[in-house]
C-alpha cells in the first residue's frame, strides 16, 4: 500500500509539473541557448517550474558545491536570468508564485549546476561492453540530455577512477567498478575525459571544476 501510495504521488507531482512548463512559451529561451550553444539555463528553467509546481523547492541544490564564476559569467547569466523570469511573467505567473526567482538564486543554482549535471549517454548492450568502453571519449551526439543526481554529485574525482556513472536504457543513474576495490576504499568518478594527456586534463579541471588535481596518475604525470 505504501508503495503504491508513493507511485501515486510521483505521478501526481509530474503531472503537475508539466502542466506548469506547458503554460509559458519557451520558444525565445530555447532559440537563445541553441544559438548560444547553452544547456544549463534548461536545467535551471525546469527547475523553476518544478519550484512553482511544488515538486521541489529554492533550496534544492545547496547542499551542492558552487562553482567559481567569472565576471563576464556572471554578466551573462544576467541576461538570461531577465529572459526566463520575462517569460514566466509573460504566462501570467504572479509575483508571489516567481517570488523565489530572484537574481542571485539564478546565479547560484546556474552555478552549482556546472559543475555538478552529469551528461546523461543512454548505454545498450552488457555491463561488459560498457566496461571496455568507459574510458573512451564520447562523441557529443551521443547524449541525450543532462540531470543533477545529488548523491553521485559528492563523489571526488580521480583521473585512473575506480567507478563509472553509466544509463542503461533510461536516465537511472548506475555505477560500475572499473576495476577490483578494496574494502573502505573511496570510490572515485571522473569527471572528465580520461583519455586526454596531463596538461589538458589539469586545465579542464582548473578552468572548469576550479581545483589543481593530486591524484596519484596526475602526480606521475601521466
Amino acid at each position: 500500500m505504501i508503495s503504491r501510495a508513493c507511485n501515486k504521488l510521483v505521478i501526481s507531482e509530474r503531472t503537475i509539473f508539466y502542466e506548469t512548463e506547458k503554460q509559458a512559451d519557451w520558444s525565445a529561451i530555447h532559440e537563445y541557448c541553441r544559438t548560444q550553444g547553452l544547456k544549463y539555463p534548461l536545467l535551471v528553467k525546469r527547475l523553476a517550474c518544478m519550484i512553482i509546481s511544488g515538486a521541489s523547492t529554492p533550496e534544492t541544490f545547496d547542499i551542492l558545491q558552487p562553482a567559481t564564476l567569472s565576471s563576464g559569467m556572471i554578466l551573462l547569466m544576467e541576461k538570461e536570468y531577465q529572459l526566463l523570469r520575462s517569460t514566466f511573467e509573460d504566462a501570467g505567473f504572479t509575483d508571489e508564485q516567481i517570488a523565489f526567482l530572484t537574481k542571485q538564486w539564478y546565479i547560484d543554482v546556474l552555478a552549482r549546476i556546472r559543475i555538478n549535471s552529469f551528461r546523461i549517454e543512454l548505454a545498450l548492450g552488457s555491463y561488459e561492453d560498457i566496461l571496455l568502453s568507459a574510458a573512451a571519449s564520447v562523441d557529443a551526439e551521443a547524449a541525450v540530455g543532462n540531470a543533477i543526481y545529488i548523491l553521485p554529485s559528492f563523489y571526488n574525482h580521480d583521473c585512473d577512477p575506480n567507478i563509472h556513472i553509466l544509463w542503461i536504457e533510461s536516465v537511472n543513474a548506475k555505477l560500475k567498478a572499473l576495476r577490483d576495490i578494496e574494502a573502505g576504499e573511496e570510490l572515485r568518478i571522473c569527471y572528465i575525459d580520461a583519455s586526454m594527456d596531463h596538461n589538458a586534463r589539469q586545465a579542464i579541471l582548473s578552468e572548469g571544476f576550479g581545483f589543481h588535481c593530486k591524484c596519484a596518475r596526475c602526480m606521475s604525470t601521466d
